[in-house]
């Protein structure tokens, strides 16, 4: 018998409805008509289904300290964290984490990688709530902790590189870091793949989030990776300053991210807060090109970043919402368009972050969301309910007033 049995669902790639059957925490059967009887039903009624969402790169530890007062730039945002997270205790990392792993479960993720930083003034704080979040939300949310360096230390040196360190030996599961903020980006880059590649984890890196029209840490990520042999276990967030390079270098600058087998995540909703703040004229909003990285092949999710802190007040931890406004931005609009934004939240995302067993297959991990909604473009345009959450072959959230959907 399965566990699971979900009826007359639509999926975003094959026309009509199909079944769905989930024992032991997988997918057992996908088709039209599956046979066989299970503990719970699930009636979609022709509703969407869709993987469960991946938030693929966010803040745990800076999300809901917006400051009343506001910031000016992202030094000034990462100054503002830096300097009242000294005076934070690891339970109130944990509390505000909890809070926002809730809102992102109720809105459809169940996979999240956090950023979480370390320096002289917090230590491991941030890690060590992280790490105890992932405990804590087991069998509901995956909790990839990726522990990364401020962005404004000059160069790799101790205590930083220690604290990095010892939050790999504590169980992160990657490196992270914004190299180009330092003054020896090159050396932040090669000490990264160097502890990684120590540790076997792969790297996520802040790159080139700025305004000027350089992609030199994003060409130097590309040269390291193919140096390495750590191509598919790289991500570049952000890459804003691709957007803001001429044609040929932007060209060149993809080409090498192809090569290198880079996934990219842009991460629209925050950079148009943050970018572009001293432009006069015509305002750069740092949003990086993504039509042209996935004409050439490179694969690209997008993300929600920074929830309700100095470096975006905004946010609700909710993939659906992000994927409205990344469309906007994007300018990707027609059904066709939409579908590859919501594909950019679910099987990109999950290829940025190296999961093999997901999606809507004959052994793919059983994490879904049934969507009040027919289609991609009447999911986003419509903000459609998340009727009910699936992780891990259980309905782990309800969104849904009607008692006659689950059975």
């Amino acid at each position: 018998m399965n566990d699971l049995l979900i009826r007359r669902a639509r999926l975003m790639d094959e026309p009509g409805t199909v079944d769905v059957a989930i024992k032991d925490g997988r997918i057992v059967a996908a088709g039209g008509g599956v046979a066989g009887s299970a503990r719970q039903m699930v009636d979609a009624a022709g509703r969407l289904l869709v993987p469960a969402f991946i938030d693929a790169h966010t803040h745990l530890d800076k999300a809901l300290t917006a400051p009343a007062e506001g910031v000016s730039s992202l030094e000034e945002a990462i100054e503002d964290f830096q300097r009242r997270s000294r005076r934070m205790e690891k339970n109130d990392f944990i509390d505000r984490g909890r809070r926002v792993l809730k809102m992102a479960l109720r809105h459809g993720t169940t996979t999240m990688r956090t950023h979480i930083t370390v320096s002289e003034g917090v230590g491991l704080k941030g890690v060590e709530a992280a790490l105890a979040l992932k405990e804590e939300f087991a069998g509901r949310v995956d909790l990839q902790v990726i522990v990364m360096a401020s962005g404004l230390e000059p160069e790799p040196a101790p205590p930083v590189t220690d604290l990095l360190e010892e939050g790999l030996r504590l169980g992160a599961a990657g490196l992270g870091g914004a190299p180009h903020l330092a003054d020896r980006m090159e050396a932040w880059v090669d000490f990264i793949f160097a502890l990684a590649a120590r540790y076997s984890v792969p790297v996520d890196l802040h790159v080139d989030e700025t305004d000027e029209p350089s992609v030199a840490s994003l060409e130097y990520l590309a040269a390291k990776t193919i140096q390495t042999g750590y191509q598919g276990r790289v991500v570049a967030g952000h890459c804003c300053g691709l957007a803001a390079v001429d044609e040929k270098t932007a060209a060149r600058a993809i080409a090498a991210v192809k090569e290198a087998g880079i996934s990219v995540i842009t991460l629209p909703s925050c950079n148009l807060y943050l970018m572009g703040r001293r432009d006069k004229g015509l305002v750069r909003r740092g949003v990086t090109r993504v039509q042209e990285l996935q004409a050439a092949g490179v694969n690209v999710a997008y993300a929600s970043d920074n929830i309700r802190d100095a470096f975006r007040p905004f946010g609700n931890a909710n993939m659906l919402e992000e994927a409205l406004i990344t469309a906007q931005v994007l300018q990707m609009g027609t059904p066709l368009e939409l579908k590859n934004i919501l594909h950019m939240g679910t099987s990109n995302a999950a290829a940025a972050i190296g999961m093999e067993d997901y999606g809507i297959k004959s052994g793919g991990r059983a994490d879904l969301v049934l969507l009040d909604a027919l289609t991609p473009a009447d999911a986003i345009i419509g903000q459609a309910e998340k009727v009910c959450v699936i992780k891990g072959g259980r309905v782990a959230a309800r969104n849904d007033k009607k008692s006659d959907l689950i059975l």
